[in-house]
């Protein structure tokens, strides 16, 4: 149930996060309060990475959430994934050889069928072409119950919830994001992406429908947030 009027390809979202990316964890961190940190680091510790496994980060941006997760298991393997260059060319700098980087389209990935242990994705997968095929392209990469953690802002249901949203991502995050970052259209597709998206009932059908079985969601900042643990079947 993707915003029907949302241009969500593949070249559109890929220049657009290309676009911000050298100011991309400035406005994470700002117009998050910094709660962004606490949100993968939550995250990180309710996946549980285990020595050996391998670990696949997709859409990694600029690296964050992978060097959060091997500083809480250094006995991981990582690799980060994203199709935004210059997002990788900062991931790269900001961890030059603990992980291995890789330019990757999610729906199409460069890996093995069972590869991973676990894929972690925080703030992408409401920006696939493609919801359902990037859900099942995760699944073939991932081993039989093998896991998948998706940390994402998913569509408000609360009346509470929608007023904030509604003042908050409509109107005060596409001004402060164009300011800062010289690209306004970029914090004005997140709230509509956000709008287009799933409720956390309706994410759930979907991984059990792509093949997964849901362990565990917790929201974050009252709902602001919310992590979603699911196995493989």
């Amino acid at each position: 149930m993707n915003a029907p009027t949302l241009d969500k390809s593949a070249p559109r979202v890929r220049e657009m996060f290309s676009n911000i990316a050298g100011r991309y964890d400035l406005l994470n961190h700002l117009l998050s309060a910094n709660q962004d940190k606490v949100w993968r680091r939550t995250a990180i510790k309710i996946l549980k990475p285990r020595a050996e496994e391998r670990i696949l980060d997709l859409c990694c941006g600029t690296g964050d959430f992978a060097a959060q997760c091997l500083q809480a298991e250094p006995q991981c393997h990582l690799t980060g994934a994203d199709f935004a260059i210059p997002m990788l060319q900062i991931a790269r700098q900001k961890n030059p050889s603990a992980i291995q980087f890789t330019a990757a389209d999610a729906l199409c990935l460069p890996f093995e069928d069972h590869q991973f242990d676990a894929v972690m994705v925080a703030f992408g997968v409401r920006n696939f072409t493609d919801t359902k095929a990037g859900l099942i392209e995760i699944a073939r990469v991932l081993k039989p119950g093998g896991r998948l953690m998706m940390l994402e802002f998913l569509r408000p249901e609360s009346a509470f919830l929608k007023w904030g949203f509604g003042i908050f991502f409509r109107r005060i995050l596409p001004v402060i994001g164009r300011i800062i970052s010289g690209h306004g259209q970029a914090y004005s597709y997140l709230p509509a992406s956000v709008n287009g998206f799933y409720s956390e009932k309706e994410i759930d059908a979907l991984f059990e429908s792509c093949g997964f079985v849901v362990q565990h969601s917790k929201s974050h900042f009252a709902g602001v947030a919310t992590s979603v643990l699911s196995s493989r079947k």
